[in-house]
This record gives structure tokens, C-alpha cells and sequence, in this order.
């Protein structure tokens, strides 16, 4: 099997001749591979480099961009003020509402910037060169996360409680546009969209709040990026079982579910959300890029992800992967030792 028929074997729930491995890679690998941080994340060329260069040394079964695309270029195509340092991620310098007034000049926003034209045109280039052997996947947010980069977090936490009707109208505003960019994306070749959450997570807001505030207009961008083609894979940290988040999730027109953290050193359990989702969807296990992997050795790294994948030895539909974003500063040794272990490992 190549990388894409892999991925598609397990998405379907169907035997795949080896564990697909799928990390939340892309901030290590540009420390790894790039000419520089910020060029890897943002800049055509220099970020299609940086990926094939990781995929001839790790043999991953995607290639993964997008944390430029959320952190900065969303952000600064809906009028935030944003910094791209060389050698960090993008930074929010200033929000762009504070108030109703602001939500119309935000729905008039042209979201092709020169800086999200040359994102595309590094998407084009990776979709050439991998001549559709290994799928390319793009980490993406919703409208109720966009929402926190356009207000600020602690602004439209208050603003559930305080303005919900805020809350509303921003997302209905935003759900074209993020739209729009998934358009954009898929046209340039993305395969997989995971569809980041964590800012509506279980960790930050009430299963109500996401009900009455959160859902609807999830579910319309997540069914037409599905409609338009796309693989959607929402991501979520938090008790995303209890809270009762994953029975929602599963009404919309999703290809599997990538749970996260409970807290900074703990996991969803796997087999309890297998149980959940039975064979309903596939799911992405949650290795902690927290623990062993960005602070412990190698040896401790590669305990750990053997025991991440004997226990979900036999499961039908699972791929692996991180729980989250795998920090830049992550050890090359253990970023190695994991992949080692995925890819030796002895799938029955």
C-alpha cells in the first residue's frame, strides 16, 4: 500500500498492511528541515522543502501544513494585526472587533491575501510532487474559533454569557468565509481537513454553551467541505465522551475523530472512545506531545508509544497521531524513537 491507500483503508475501517502514521508534525519538521521557521510555515517553496524533506526521513502517511494558516494568515486576512516573527509562530499583536458594528466590515473581507495565495501555491507545489501517493492534510478552525482570534478569548468567553447574540452573528458571518478558505484549500489539493476545536473544547465551555452556540454553524462548514470533498477530521481536547460532544460531532458529515488532552499529562482514553463511536467512524490515537516526547528520552518515548499502539492492537479504523500540536523545541532523538516504533511496529 502507498500512503493514500493506506489512509483510505483505515478511514474506512478496512485492513491496512501497517499502522498509518500521522503525527501533528509540521512544527517540529520545520525546525528540522527549514530554512527557517516562518519560511517552512508560510512561504510556498521553502514550506513544500521543508515537507518532502520530512517525508523521505519519516515515511509519514500525510503530509500535515496549516499552523500558519490558522495562527496568522486566517487572522490577518480578517483585519487582526499580526506579527511573523522568523523563529516562532505568527502573534495576534491586536483583535479586530469590539463590537456589532465590526461583524459587517468583517463579512466583507476578501480572504485571498498575497499571504494566503502563496500558502495555496506551496499546497500546489506538494500536490505535484507527491503525484497523489501520500495524501496532504491541513489543520483548519472553525467559525466560533476564528471568532476568539477576531474578539479575544476572554472577550467572547464573557460574551456567551454577557452578548450572545454577538457570538452568533460573528460566527454566521464568519461560516462563508471559512468556507471560502476550505474551498481554496481543497482546490489546491488538500486531501484531510482537521478541523481544530479546541477553543470550543469541554476544557473552556459547557456541552449547552456548544449546543446553543457552537453546532449549527460547525456543522454547516464541516458538511460542505465534506460535500466539496474534502476529508473532515475534527480535533478536540477535553472529556469530548462525557461532555457528550462526540455524539454531536457524529451528526455531522465527519471521516473520524482526533481526541486530545484531559490535562497537560493526560490522554483520552482510546478504547473507551472506541467503544463510544464503535464502527461509526474511524479514530486517531493521542500520543501526549507533552510528555516523554518533548521532555523525556528516547527509550521513555518509545515505552510509551508501544504501549499507545499494543492497545490498539486489532481495533478497525486507527490511524496514529499525537494528541495536539507537537512543540518546535520537540528532541529530534524522540521525535525519532516515536516514528521508529510506528512504523516496526507489528500490526495483526
Amino acid at each position: 500500500m502507498n500512503a493514500t491507500e493506506r489512509m483510505n483503508a483505515a478511514i474506512n475501517l478496512k485492513p491496512v498492511d501497517r499502522v498509518p502514521n500521522a503525527p501533528f508534525y509540521e512544527a517540529p519538521i520545520c525546525t528540522y528541515f527549514g530554512s527557517t521557521f516562518r519560511a517552512a510555515l508560510l512561504e510556498d517553496q521553502a514550506m513544500a522543502d521543508a515537507h518532502l524533506a520530512a517525508l523521505d526521513e519519516f515515511r509519514f502517511d500525510w503530509v500535515m501544513v496549516g499552523m500558519g494558516l490558522i495562527g496568522g494568515i486566517i487572522p490577518e486576512a480578517l483585519d487582526c494585526e499580526v506579527s511573523f516573527p522568523e523563529d516562532v509562530f505568527p502573534v495576534i499583536e491586536k483583535t479586530t472587533v469590539e463590537s456589532m458594528k465590526d461583524v459587517e466590515r468583517i463579512a466583507k473581507a476578501d480572504v485571498h491575501t498575497d499571504r494566503m495565495e502563496r500558502f495555496l501555491k506551496g499546497v500546489s507545489i506538494l500536490k505535484k510532487e507527491l503525484k497523489g501517493e501520500v495524501p496532504i492534510a491541513c489543520e483548519y478552525i472553525s467559525p466560533f474559533t476564528i471568532a476568539t482570534r477576531l474578539r479575544g478569548t476572554n472577550e467572547i468567553m464573557a460574551d456567551m454569557y454577557d452578548n450572545p447574540e454577538l457570538v452568533h452573528t460573528l460566527q454566521d458571518a464568519l461560516v462563508p468565509l471559512d468556507i471560502e478558505i476550505g474551498r481554496a484549500l481543497i482546490e489546491a489539493g488538500v486531501d484531510y481537513i482537521f478541523y481544530g476545536a479546541d477553543m470550543e473544547c469541554p476544557l473552556l465551555i459547557s456541552p449547552n454553551h456548544y449546543r446553543e452556540l457552537v453546532h449549527e454553524p460547525t456543522a454547516k462548514v464541516v458538511n460542505e467541505l465534506s460535500r466539496l470533498g474534502a476529508r473532515v477530521l475534527p480535533h478536540m481536547c477535553g472529556d469530548i465522551i462525557k461532555a457528550g460532544i462526540v455524539d454531536m460531532l457524529l451528526e455531522t458529515d465527519i471521516s473520524g475523530i482526533m481526541p486530545g488532552n484531559l490535562t497537560q499529562a493526560s490522554v483520552l482514553d482510546l478504547r473507551e472512545l472506541k467503544e463510544k463511536v464503535g464502527d461509526r467512524t474511524c479514530i486517531f490515537d493521542n500520543i501526549n506531545p507533552n510528555g516523554p516526547l518533548l521532555i523525556g528520552k528516547p527509550e521513555e518515548v518509545a515505552t510509551e508509544t508501544r504501549a499507545h499502539l499494543e492497545k490498539a492492537g486489532g481495533m478497525s479504523g486507527y490511524i496514529f497521531s499525537t494528541s495536539g500540536t507537537t512543540s518546535p523545541n520537540t528532541p529530534r532523538e524522540n521525535f525519532e524513537a516515536m516514528n521508529r516504533e510506528v512504523l516496526n511496529f507489528q500490526w495483526a
